[in-house]
């Protein structure tokens, strides 16, 4: 299952964010009920997986504990593909100012934020029926929420991102992987009806978030070298 990244190129993001995450969602309905391979290895995987991130292409592909562990820091194979970590933080003391949000201007009260060894240094995107959409955050903004929330320096580079979930009430957020972030995305794309996206889009965000909360661990913003939960 191939889960291609966005580029940090502006100019291709928008249309290339449609394609990929289009191809996404009509592999995962592919995916149901069919036992997956890891893609480097062919060997069988269980629906809960490593994923790798391919340097080259930017593109995550599903991996074999054997794979993954091959591909990791320690691995023979580090410099080709970096291994996605599976750590769910949640953030019990996240500052973060009002004001701070609105100038993202993100209509849907949801954003991921991740750091990038592209051309652009800070990547912030939000999910939307279209897909995943480019937000407005530059590197000054996010080095004053980083000052402010010392474990943000700590995210592991293109794999790990800041999750933020602002929706109705909630002020919840999280450091998960960035495959997560996907899943969001692929999910209300494939749940969204109307304009408003339906009851059953804002359902599924619902129980999305609940399982990401039951996988964090509640750590301090300020607390560093929080290890893998």
């Amino acid at each position: 299952m191939v889960m291609p990244f966005l580029p940090d190129d502006r100019s291709a993001a928008a249309s290339t964010s449609i394609a990929s995450l289009r191809g996404f969602a009509q592999k995962r309905r592919e995916d149901q009920g069919q036992v997956e391979h890891c893609e480097l290895c062919s060997e069988a995987i269980p629906s809960r997986h490593s994923h790798l991130l391919n340097l080259s292409n930017r593109e995550l592909v599903c991996a074999c504990q054997a794979c993954s562990l091959l591909f990791s820091e320690q691995g023979s194979g580090a410099g080709k593909y970096l291994l996605v970590p599976r750590r769910h933080l949640a953030l019990q003391d996240f500052q973060m100012t009002d004001e701070q949000w609105e100038d993202l201007m993100i209509p849907v009260n949801m954003a991921f934020i991740y750091r990038s060894t592209g051309a652009k240094p800070i990547m912030a995107y939000y999910p939307s029926p279209a897909g995943a959409t480019e937000s407005l955050l530059d590197l000054e903004g996010w080095q004053a929420l980083a000052r402010s929330n010392p474990i943000l320096d700590e995210l592991s580079l293109d794999v790990e991102a800041l999750l933020i979930n602002r929706v109705k009430d909630a002020r919840a957020y999280y450091i998960v992987p960035i495959d997560a972030c996907y899943q969001l995305v692929g999910l209300i794309r494939l749940s969204w009806r109307g304009l408003g996206g339906g009851s059953e889009v804002w359902e599924a965000v619902t129980g999305f978030f609940q399982e990401i909360q039951r996988k964090a661990r509640v750590v301090s913003v300020g607390v560093k070298g929080a290890e893998d939960a």
